[in-house]
């Protein structure tokens, strides 16, 4: 008899498992988590680390840090974490600033994702403004105090990850990535050279309410129309100039899909030909950024964009060139709604106070993880705005709330 109940235990044991993430209590979960003493006692002691952490704000938000050139906040974030006590700080080769926080070995490895590069143009007026933003009325305030959020929450997490009594059998890692806004570069290098070992990946984009769990499709291009050289006085046309003004027009004029399971998005930013007044380019190009839920919407959309050059090429008696800077496709991970990841940051959101919105068409580093099927989020909300503009501000009340989100959903998951 003993031996059945044995066996039956197994099969309980079992198929428990193979429940649905709806019938798992993650409400219960959180509470108790949350209500504990002792992360109850920390996160009413993280206060203590307020004025240090937006000390560390400001200086990353006043670094000129434009998409490529991150090294100096790089560098800061990971003097910083080995200072707060993250010996196992360095620069990948990728450039990206990785803090590594061991357990015992026993248990699933979460990534933690801040963005360290700024918008060329934030750049630019952070390098021209020189000085670190003021603090005012609950705001930083000043260009570079979005993103320098998200890599602040890096600091923040150090602090509560390697907090006494914190003890965890998985492993954390706290990444600065570098060339979020050019092609996800830095995550992309990061998860290459841990294959396999990252079961979980959280962008912290900094702030609290909004959870992404799904990535819409990036695609990245420039079409470059290509003519005869000449002067003003010569020959009038061919121009690349006419070509790209008609291309741009037409394109801008197409329709995409606004349906909610096929939504795409559209926009020609750039636009490059000529130097001088008096002559007619032999090269000029536009970019595109095209993005959708559907990878077929995003490919038929594609199709009618190279449509619109390929008669606008023949019409101007020109050539025409693709030049791909980055595709990221459309992705969803069956059943990620209510796996455990997304669960638990859901019902942590709400134990703090506030109201989870979610969404399955994240655009940031997370893409890259649910493309290569890794369960993965982005957290973020009530950041700021007026991002890329001078008088740009972020709200510090919601970023440090966002630390202690982050923080409460890798310790569940890794404890």
């Amino acid at each position: 008899m003993k031996k059945h109940f044995q066996i039956l235990a197994c099969h309980l044991a079992f198929f428990s498992l193979l429940l649905p993430a709806a019938a798992q209590d993650y409400e219960k979960q959180v509470a108790d988590t949350f209500h504990s003493p002792r992360i109850s006692a920390l996160l009413s002691d993280f206060g203590a680390h307020r004025d240090e952490l937006l000390s560390d704000w400001r200086t990353l938000a006043g670094t000129f840090a434009p998409s490529g050139q991150e090294e100096p906040r790089a560098r800061y974030l990971v003097e910083r974490m080995r200072e707060i006590g993250v010996p196992l700080a360095s620069i990948d080769r990728t450039g990206n600033a990785v803090g590594i926080i061991k357990g015992n070995g026993s248990g699933p490895a979460a990534a933690f994702l801040g963005t360290m590069d700024d918008l060329a143009t934030v750049a630019d007026m952070v390098k021209e403004r020189n000085a670190l933003p003021a603090v005012k009325e609950g705001r930083l305030l000043g260009p570079g105090t979005n993103s320098s959020a998200s890599s602040v929450n890096l600091l923040g997490l150090a602090h509560l990850f390697t907090a006494p009594g914190i003890h965890l059998r998985g492993t954390i890692y706290l990444v600065g990535v570098v060339q979020e806004e050019t092609g996800l570069t830095g995550i992309k290098g990061f998860l290459d050279d841990h294959p396999g070992e990252i079961d979980y990946v959280i962008d912290a984009t900094a702030g609290i309410g909004h959870i992404s769990y799904g990535a819409i499709g990036i695609h990245w291009f420039k079409i470059h129309f290509k003519g005869p050289r000449g002067h003003t006085l010569r020959q009038r046309f061919p121009n690349v100039t006419r070509g790209i003004a008609k291309a741009v027009s037409r394109i801008s004029d197409l329709p995409v899909s606004e349906t909610k399971e096929t939504q795409t998005f559209l926009n020609i930013a750039m636009m490059n030909a000529g130097r001088v007044y008096n002559h007619k380019p032999d090269d000029g190009w536009f970019s595109v950024d095209l993005r959708s839920i559907d990878n077929p919407t995003l490919l038929e959309t594609k199709r009618g964009i190279f449509s619109i050059v390929e008669e606008v090429a023949v019409e101007e008696d020109l050539e025409w060139e693709l030049e791909t800077y980055s595709e990221s496709p459309a992705g969803q991970i069956p059943g990620h709604r209510d796996s455990p990841l997304v669960r638990i940051a859901e019902e942590t959101v709400k134990i703090m106070g506030y109201s989870p919105s979610l969404s399955n068409r994240g655009s940031s580093n997370m893409n890259v993880g649910i493309n290569r099927n890794i369960p993965s989020i982005s957290v973020g909300g009530q950041r700021g705005g007026k991002r890329d503009l001078p008088d740009e501000f972020a709200n510090i009340e919601p970023v440090f709330a966002g630390m202690k989100l982050n923080f409460l959903v890798g310790y569940i998951l890794a404890r």
